[in-house]
């Protein structure tokens, strides 16, 4: 077995020596006259405690000290003095052994099951073995032995024994286990108010029971003597556990001490059979105290874990959104006002990172692969802030930082290397590798505010701007700004929702024209407006970023499909007259593997055919699957609806898009064709589209045409189709389909 150190230090060992020989010296006083047993013997709880903490090494000092105090000191007989030592070592020997037995972890604190182990395999089973040995060599070694019959003897000495175990043990595994941090904490808990008035009322019981006592009125002293007990619970309850283990036993020898003088009221002690009386009540006095004391010690411990679990994030250790929320909170009440920090050269920032798409990353890696996730984000995190910076995790995936003082130079700079540090790294969780994206919204502390709410919603808005863009980082520069925006898009979005139940979504249609060849049948593109309660007209710039804000594109898509084609299924003349019916998806739908079943589910119901269809898609970023897009679009054109590639010419990987999907269509978009008539550059760019998809069998789609003069250009460059308030402007999908008719 080895202690809690390995190597105890020789000057420790050398004062655990000199502290054994004078506990046992101490231990006289406690005795009737003429008779060698100690009411209070420390030595047991010095052995006891000793051992499980340094280990076997302490009975090299133990043993010989103890052999030496009763064989030189105290002129013991030797066998007497051979029985003593040996039964308090092989005792504290084998409670040693048997507490370990329920691990490590248990005697590194006082707890209610360190005490019951105390109890049960200390003072029962070790002093038992001590106190049997002890009481052999005295029987048999010493002629005042001679009186008592052997069992009394075993018992009164086991009775002591346990005492001395139980009393000194625990104060001993905390001394030398904490070393000099355990006084510290005495004495800084003697500084405390509630300490102070429990020492003085103390004080005040012990002096008044004496003066009572002297002064003639001993049946009061009696009486306040026995207030002892609940000024040591109070003590218990109150002091901390290094404070109640180190004055319990003085507690208990000064009451003791008391007995064996007569002083203070306490009933004198002057035989053997009282002695045993007042350690009975000593001990149910002295093992309530301790219970009550190991309770309220794991109560604290239970305190400090819960405040603990308050303010820190269970998962990496940082600070969570509660204790985030009370430091700006504690920030914004010290601000002076608005004007000192809105106007500073280098305010203060929050920043917002926020992990993409962690939702389908968690179901890729699985929970602990996005725990590991996690943990690794927050380590990277932590190193590029400063120590005195907070750092917080908000949630799954998202996380903020409060940094200080710093230019707008020096936070983009922080940003970007941050983004760099993060973003698109590679993490591998059970063989599954995925590749990390972040967003970084930064706002400055600027005073602006009023609540931790409204700048966490401004950084969130800030991150929110980010995705965005090609490198997804914003740094705003004022952050009442984007509470402004974020309340505006908040109330589209809920007039959007409210919209949808309320029927005041409608369908437009906007004619799409051949130019190279006639065309019996119509051509046209599905555009959304959403119509206010007062009548007027939305467009979708109004309120379609707040949908794909807060996620709502797909619930948008799944209405224009099914509205679309249950309109052109009630009207068999207007689906008779439909060539191609354009109808945009987002990247919310190209991610969502049901959208294929949806679309193939409508077309059942309605009996709209798939080939009158033509799905237009855009490049973007909220398409977080590639593979899966390109899955669904495949299975779209497997329908029998064609695809098109709509803004085509202006995204940032275009040409890779041709070569990743299998499109029907190009979209030209409307920044090569406004000023197509005067711009060389324009004309080439629109002529090298028409030839790159006649090589691959795609018609081309121009947007944005204005008029006739237009037209013409465009069918001498190639292009197939036209669209643009030059063919004809949004109406309602009725009106669009009347005038067709009447045509």
């Amino acid at each position: 077995m080895e202690g809690h150190k390995s190597n105890p230090n020789p000057l420790h060992l050398i004062l655990l020596g000199v502290v054994l020989f004078l506990a046992a010296e101490l231990s006289r006083l406690f005795s009737l006259p003429d008779q060698p047993l100690s009411a209070l013997w420390p030595p047991a709880g010095i052995f006891l405690g000793s051992l499980l903490v340094l280990g076997w090494r302490a009975l090299w000092v133990l043993v010989p000290v103890m052999l030496a105090w009763s064989l030189f000191w105290q002129q013991v007989p030797w066998f007497f003095a051979f029985s003593f030592v040996a039964g308090i070592t092989l005792g504290s020997s084998l409670a040693t052994l048997l507490m370990q037995r329920q691990g490590r972890s248990s005697l590194n604190k006082i707890s209610l099951k360190f005490m019951l182990s105390l109890y049960v395999q200390g003072a029962v089973i070790g002093s038992g073995l001590a106190s049997f040995l002890g009481a052999l060599g005295f029987w048999a070694a010493s002629p005042e032995s001679q009186g008592y019959v052997f069992h009394d003897v075993w018992l009164i000495y086991w009775g002591f024994e346990a005492m001395g175990v139980v009393l000194f043990a625990p104060l001993v595994l905390m001394v030398l286990g904490k070393g000099w941090r355990f006084f510290i904490k005495v004495w800084m808990d003697f500084k405390r108010p509630e300490l102070l008035i429990w020492l003085m009322v103390a004080l005040g019981a012990s002096l008044t029971t004496l003066l009572l006592e002297t002064s003639g009125f001993s049946i009061y002293a009696t009486a306040l003597a026995y207030t002892f007990f609940p000024l040591l619970c109070w003590l218990v309850m109150t002091a901390r556990i290094e404070t109640s283990v180190l004055l319990l036993p003085v507690f208990v020898g000064l009451f003791v001490a008391f007995a064996l003088l007569g002083w203070g009221g306490v009933q004198l002690v002057a035989d053997i059979q009282g002695l045993v009386r007042l350690l009975l009540q000593v001990a149910v006095m002295v093992v309530l105290a301790q219970l009550i004391a190991a309770i309220n010690a794991e109560r604290g411990q239970l305190t400090v874990l819960f405040k603990r679990q308050a303010r820190e994030d269970y998962l990496t250790g940082l600070d969570n959104e509660r204790e985030l929320n009370r430091d700006l909170q504690k920030w914004i009440a010290t601000q002076p006002s608005a004007q000192s920090t809105r106007f500073a050269a280098s305010p203060p920032w929050l920043v917002y990172v926020d992990v993409l798409d962690f939702e389908d990353i968690g179901d890729l890696i699985g929970f602990e692969g996005s725990h590991s996730l996690e943990q690794q984000i927050a380590r990277q995190l932590k190193v590029l802030r400063q120590p005195d910076e907070q750092l917080a995790r908000l949630g799954p995936g998202r996380y903020a930082l409060t940094l200080g003082a710093r230019t707008a130079l020096e936070m983009e700079l922080l940003l970007a290397g941050t983004y760099q540090a993060l973003n698109d790294q590679e993490f591998t969780s059970d063989q599954q590798a995925t590749r990390i994206r972040i967003a970084l919204g930064a706002i400055p502390l600027d005073g602006e505010l009023d609540s931790p709410a409204r700048y966490l919603s401004a950084a969130h808005q800030a991150s929110l701007i980010a995705r965005q863009g090609s490198e997804r980082i914003h740094q705003a520069h004022q952050s009442k700004t984007l509470i402004a925006k974020r309340q505006e898009l908040t109330q589209k979005f809920e007039s959007l929702k409210r919209a949808l139940p309320d029927n005041r979504l409608q369908l437009f249609a906007q004619a799409i024209q051949p130019i190279q060849e006639s065309n019996e049948g119509v051509s046209f593109e599905i555009l959304l407006r959403m119509q206010d309660p007062d009548g007027s007209i939305v467009p979708p710039g109004e309120f379609l970023p707040a949908a794909e804000t807060f996620g709502f594109m797909l619930e948008i898509d799944h209405w224009v499909i099914r509205n679309t084609l249950h309109s052109l299924a009630r009207e068999p003349e207007w689906l008779a007259l439909t060539e191609k019916c354009g109808i945009n998806l987002s990247g919310a739908s190209l991610s969502s593997p049901d959208l294929v079943n949806f679309i193939d589910t409508q077309l059942q119901a309605t009996g709209v055919p798939a080939h009158k269809l033509s799905f237009e898609v855009t490049e973007t970023e909220s398409i977080r699957d590639a593979a899966l897009a390109a899955r669904l679009i495949t299975q779209l054109r497997d329908l029998g609806a064609s695809v098109a590639l709509d803004d085509f010419g202006t995204g940032l990987a275009t040409f890779d898009y041709l070569r990743s999907y299998e499109f029907d269509y190009l979209k030209i978009d409307g920044v090569f064709i406004r000023n197509l008539e005067t711009s060389q550059v324009d004309q080439s760019m629109v002529k090298a589209t028409c030839e790159v998809a006649q090589s691959l069998g795609l018609k081309t789609i121009a947007e944005f045409v204005e008029g006739e003069p237009l037209v013409a250009r465009l069918r001498d460059l190639g292009v197939n189709y036209a669209q643009g308030f030059g063919i004809g402007r949004p109406i309602p999908l009725a009106e669009f389909f009347a005038q067709k008719t009447k045509a």
